[in-house]
């Protein structure tokens, strides 16, 4: 079981780490828009995800009602950016006028 998760964890963060930035370097390729400024929401889904996968697989063992929860936690995450906000109706509060601003700088 370790060498799985450790195989499954390991590539995910591999590949999260090489993504990131050829993604950035295409859109500078192609004259897109592609910042690394990730909004609240994502940030806090990034952190809620990887605080659950972490308590899962501490006791190195699993069962259906683990996956079960990771399936959920994956549907609540994708209903909630479905029907999250774009940039143009959030409140000045939450920064979106900050974060337009950033992204037009670089």
């Amino acid at each position: 079981m370790d060498l799985a998760i450790g195989v499954a964890v390991g590539s995910s963060i591999q590949i999260a780490l090489f993504v990131t930035p050829v993604v950035v370097l295409l859109g500078w390729i192609l004259q897109k828009d592609m910042s690394l400024y990730f909004s609240i929401f994502e940030t806090i889904s990034l952190f809620v995800s990887a605080f659950i996968i972490n308590f899962l697989i501490l006791d190195g063992k699993t069962n259906y009602l683990e996956g079960a929860l990771l399936i959920a936690a994956y549907v609540i995450i994708a209903l909630a950016a479905f029907f999250y906000p774009d940039s143009s109706q959030q409140s000045p509060i939450g920064g979106a006028e900050d974060a337009t601003k950033l992204v037009r700088m670089l």
